[in-house]
């Protein structure tokens, strides 16, 4: 059962150490992550390597998504799953068969 009060916008984050922060959540929750564990750190995520980069992570004020200044962001829904341990919501689509 999903608790229907979640809200993945973050409103916090503070770096712990080598790829782990703590994010703050607007729903009041929080959580420790290693963003290591989320994303593969090649491609966008590559400059995520060099520790002076990474301490670069912001709040988007218009998303509520962190984000690197590359453009590199976290979706809001992994992070919050990985930092509470709540489960991903899903959604299933259905689609319909009409006959023309």
């Amino acid at each position: 059962m999903f608790d229907d009060d979640i809200n993945e916008d973050v409103v916090k984050v503070k770096l712990l150490g080598s790829f782990r922060l703590k994010v703050w959540f607007k729903d009041g929750a929080s959580g420790e992550v290693d963003i290591s564990e989320i994303v593969k750190i090649r491609g966008i995520f590559e400059p995520l390597r060099i520790p002076e980069f990474f301490k670069r992570v912001s709040i988007n004020p218009e998303t509520f998504v962190l984000e690197w200044p590359n453009g590199a962001d976290i979706d809001p829904e992994i992070l919050y799953s990985k930092a509470t341990g709540r489960p991903i919501k899903t959604m299933v689509w259905r689609e319909e068969v009409v006959d023309v």
